[in-house]
């Protein structure tokens, strides 16, 4: 009877998980190994994938032409990840410890922004930081004699970033922020540490994992959005994700595209590895 039931069990588990594991096949993994066959792929002169094997895709991106775009997508992303947690984090302090029985009203309004389609918001940022738009409007009013120039600039773009990616950055510093024992930080007064003290010590701490995750969930994409430059930057930002659509769409080159996915998809699990990584050893120094 407990074979015949673990067997049962174990055949309930399997038709449970087959719908998510044939999605998750033929919309996940289907793709990457079509891309990364691609990637080893040769190109003929109209632009069609030659099947076979070689590495001048990979040899063409040591080229000194993608080392400023490398560079360029890691210093955009690195900025982006730390404005955004710079801000996030009072955003998610003050919904955790300070908001009380608004805090679910103040997390539906940080998530309103996702119920709109993600180009009509960046689209916006265009008529605010247009030369007649309203961010304009008011610097004329006040502070400019004339319009400044904000679209087609790098500032332009890391805004365009911010804004897109502050939500991802909020909610998992607010979940590590959440679940503290209000017990420690009353024992922190008690022993006559000051609020900067009790924050040093004991919820920063303990809201690292948040940090950390709110880092990568903002890094890992931000390296691959391609939309912002274009809109925000006049194209001129180039970074991984433009390449990609560029080598793809406007120059015919699958398989250098593909190669260039592949080496995003590399940096992002390298990316998602430490964090792993550096998340172990913070539970390992709370335990």
């Amino acid at each position: 009877m407990g074979a015949m039931a673990n067997r049962r069990g174990f055949i309930v588990t399997l038709l449970m998980l087959a719908p998510s594991t044939v999605l998750i096949a033929v919309f996940l993994i289907a793709p990457m190994l079509i891309v990364l066959g691609y990637s080893f792929a040769g190109r003929d002169a109209y632009g069609g994938i030659v099947p076979g094997f070689n590495l001048d895709s990979y040899r063409e991106l040591f080229q000194p032409l993608y080392f400023p775009i490398f560079w360029n997508s890691v210093k955009l992303a690195f900025w982006n990840t730390v404005l955004c947690v710079l801000t996030a984090y009072p955003i998610a302090y003050f919904i955790a410890f300070r908001a009380g029985r608004f805090a679910p009203v103040l997390l539906i309004l940080m998530l309103i922004p996702f119920w709109i389609d993600f180009l009509i918001r960046i689209s916006a940022w265009v008529v605010l930081m247009g030369r007649n738009g309203m961010i304009n409007s008011v610097l004329t009013a006040t502070i400019l004699d004339e319009p400044a120039r904000m679209l087609g600039t790098y500032g332009a773009v890391l805004v365009g970033l911010v804004y897109a990616f502050l939500p991802s950055a909020v909610f998992p510093i607010y979940a590590a922020l959440q679940p503290i024992d209000r017990a420690l930080l009353e024992a922190g007064r008690d022993l006559g540490a000051g609020p900067v003290q009790n924050f040093r010590r004991v919820t920063l701490p303990l809201s690292m994992p948040g940090v950390m995750a709110a880092c990568l969930f903002v890094f890992v994409p931000s390296m691959g959005v391609f939309a912002i430059p274009v809109l925000l930057g006049g194209g001129k930002s180039i970074i991984i994700g433009n390449l990609i659509v560029q080598l793809f769409l406007d120059f015919r080159n699958m398989p250098l595209g593909s190669a260039v996915s592949v080496v995003l998809l590399v940096f992002s699990s390298l990316g998602i590895l430490l964090y792993m990584r550096a998340l172990r050893r913070v539970e390992a120094a709370r335990a």
